[in-house]
C-alpha cells in the first residue's frame, strides 16, 4: 500500500493507542468494506507489533475471546498493551465478518470458538507416533489447540490457511490459531503460501514471523532456538530484548541465546533443518478438501473425527481391464428447477488412468447434517468420476488399494438428483438438499458440495495418464477418441 494513503497513519495511530474517535470510526469502516485492507491491517499488526518493544513477556499471550471462522482474521498481536488497543476493534470487525460468512453446520459460535480443529495430518512416516491429550491418531486425522507431541518419525500438517508444517520427532507443538503456534522442543519447517503471510511461531524466548517464506525452526536440547530460511524472509526477535529484532533472508541461519541475549549468525548444520518435499506435482485443493500424500489405512464410516473432505491417490498408473461407465460434464445446481442429466461416457478397456478416492464423513453419529465444500485440481485432464455404488463396486477390484480398508455399504453413495431411474429413486439429505459434484470447464478441476449425516459420501475420480515419452496433455480429440458416449 502507498504510504501516502491516510489509512497507513490510521493503522499506526490505532496500534499506538493515539487514534481519535473519528479515525477509529474511519478505520472500522475501511476494514468492513475492503478485504485486502483487512489482511494488510492484520499483517501490519503481526509484523510491526508482535516483534516490537511492546512484547514484554516471553510466554505467548492468551488468544482473544473472538476467534474468526477458520482463522481468516489473524492472531498476531501478543502484548498486553497492543491487545488492549486492538481487541475492541477486532471484536467489532470479527463480529461483522462472522455474520456475513456461510457457517458450516458443525460450527459452534460458543464462547467465541467456532471450530475445534485447525489442521490435518496430510503425511507421516510409517514409524510416526503421537502423544498428548487429543493428539491426532495418525494420517488423515485432525488436531486443534491442544499441546501434542510427535514422539517418533516425521509428519506433515496442513493448516486451514494453507500453511504446511513438517515436524521431525521428537517435537512438541501447540497451535493457538492458524496464524500462530508454539514450538516447545524439536524441529519444525514451514511453507507459508500467499495470503498467509504473517504466520508466527514462538520458541522458548523467541518469536519468528514469516514474510512469505519457507523456513525452519529448531530447539536444541539446551533450549536454544535456531532459525534457517530456505526462501523469502522472516523476522525473528527475543521479545524481552527490543534490539534483538533480526531480519533473515534466504540462506541465512541464526542461533539465539534467549537467556544471555546473544545472537550468532550461521551457518548451522543443514541437517538440523529438514526441508519440505516439493509439492508442485501434487493435486491442488481448496476449501475444506485436503489431499493426503499417502493412502490411509481405512476409509470406513466413523474412521475420522473431523469434518474435512479427504482425497488420496489409489493407483498411479493402471490399465482398465474392461470398459467402464463414468460421469463427465456435470453441471448441477441446488436451486436448478430441473436437474440436468450428466454426460455418461464409456472408457474402453486398455485406457490408462490414475485413480483418486474422495471420502467425507461427519464428526460423531446421529442426525446432525454437516456441509463441506472444496475443489481439487489435477495436472492432467479428468476422464470422469465414478459415483453410484454399483459403479464403485465395479471399479473396486482394480482401483482400490490392497492396504486400505474401504466402506462397502450402499450408504457410501452420494445423494444426487441425476441418479434417478426406475430402479433407483434418489433420496435427498435430511435438509432436502442433494450432494453436488462438478467438473470444471478447464477439465482439470472437480468441485464438490457434500452433506453428510449418518452415512459417508465417497466417490472416485479418474485422471488421464500423460505419455512417458511425450509429456503433452491429451487433446480434446484424444479424449473424444478415448471416451465413447453411451447411447441408453
Amino acid at each position: 500500500m502507498n504510504t501516502s494513503d491516510p489509512r497507513h497513519d490510521w493503522m499506526r495511530q490505532y496500534a499506538e493507542g493515539t487514534a481519535s474517535a473519528e479515525i477509529t470510526s474511519q478505520l472500522e469502516h475501511a476494514l468492513r468494506e475492503d478485504a485486502a485492507f483487512r489482511r494488510l491491517f492484520l499483517e501490519y499488526l503481526s509484523v510491526d507489533l508482535a516483534l516490537s518493544d511492546r512484547a514484554a513477556c516471553l510466554e505467548p499471550a492468551p488468544e482473544p475471546a473472538v476467534v474468526p471462522l477458520r482463522g481468516r482474521l489473524g492472531r498476531a498481536v501478543r502484548t498486553w498493551a497492543a491487545v488492549a488497543a486492538v481487541a475492541a476493534l477486532l471484536v467489532v470487525v470479527s463480529a461483522w465478518w462472522l455474520n456475513r460468512q456461510p457457517h458450516r453446520a458443525n460450527d459452534k459460535a460458543v464462547a467465541g470458538v467456532l471450530d475445534p480443529y485447525l489442521a490435518i495430518v496430510v503425511d507421516q512416516s510409517p514409524e510416526a507416533r503421537w502423544s498428548g491429550t487429543n493428539a491426532p491418531q495418525g494420517l488423515g486425522h485432525a488436531l486443534g489447540r491442544d499441546r501434542c507431541c510427535l514422539e517418533s518419525g516425521k509428519a506433515t500438517l496442513q493448516l486451514d490457511n494453507g500453511v504446511e508444517l513438517l515436524l521431525q520427532a521428537p517435537t512438541e507443538l501447540q497451535l493457538h490459531s492458524v496464524d500462530h503456534g508454539t514450538l516447545y522442543r524439536g524441529t519444525l519447517s514451514a511453507r507459508v503460501p500467499k495470503g498467509a503471510t504473517g504466520f508466527r511461531v514462538d520458541a522458548p524466548g523467541l518469536n519468528v514471523v514469516d514474510l512469505g517464506t519457507e523456513f525452519s525452526l529448531a530447539v536444541d536440547d539446551s533450549g536454544q532456538p535456531m532459525v534457517h530460511v530456505f526462501k523469502g524472509k522472516v523476522l525473528a526477535a527475543i521479545p524481552s530484548l527490543p534490539d534483538s529484532r533480526t531480519e533473515l533472508a534466504a540462506g541465512d541461519s541464526a542461533r539465539f541465546d534467549a537467556t544471555g541475549g546473544g545472537l550468532k549468525l550461521g551457518p548451522e548444520d543443514p541437517s538440523l533443518f529438514p526441508a519440505l518435499d516439493d509439492d508442485t506435482r501434487l493435486p491442488r485443493t481448496t476449501g475444506d478438501l485436503r489431499f493426503l500424500r499417502r493412502a490411509p489405512k481405512a476409509v470406513k464410516e466413523g474412521t475420522y473425527e473431523h469434518d474435512y473432505v479427504i482425497a488420496f491417490e489409489e493407483q498411479a498408473d493402471v490399465v482398465l481391464p474392461q470398459a467402464i461407465s463414468v460421469i463427465r460434464g456435470i453441471s448441477l445446481q441446488q436451486d436448478a428447477p430441473q436437474p440436468s442429466k450428466p454426460e455418461r461416457v464409456t472408457l474402453p478397456a486398455g485406457t490408462r488412468v490414475r485413480s483418486y478416492y474422495v471420502h467425507f464423513d461427519n464428526v460423531g453419529r446421529g442426525m446432525g447434517e454437516v456441509e463441506s465444500k472444496g475443489a481439487i485440481t489435477f495436472d492432467q485432464p479428468v476422464l470422469g468420476v465414478v459415483i453410484p455404488n454399483w459403479d464403485l463396486k465395479q471399479t473396486d477390484p482394480w482401483s482400490a488399494r490392497a492396504d486400505t480398508t474401504y466402506e462397502t455399504d450402499i450408504n457410501r453413495t452420494l445423494e444426487m438428483r441425476f441418479m434417478g431411474s426406475k430402479t433407483y429413486k434418489p433420496q435427498p439429505n435430511i435438509s432436502g438438499r442433494y450432494d453436488e459434484v462438478h467438473l470444471g470447464a478447464d477439465g482439470h478441476t472437480v468441485t464438490m458440495d457434500l452433506l453428510a449425516s449418518w452415512s459417508v459420501d465417497q466417490f472416485r475420480i479418474l485422471v488421464s495418464v500423460a505419455d512417458d515419452q511425450a509429456a503433452a496433455e491429451p487433446t480434446r480429440a484424444d479424449l473424444a477418441q478415448m471416451a465413447k458416449p453411451e447411447h441408453r
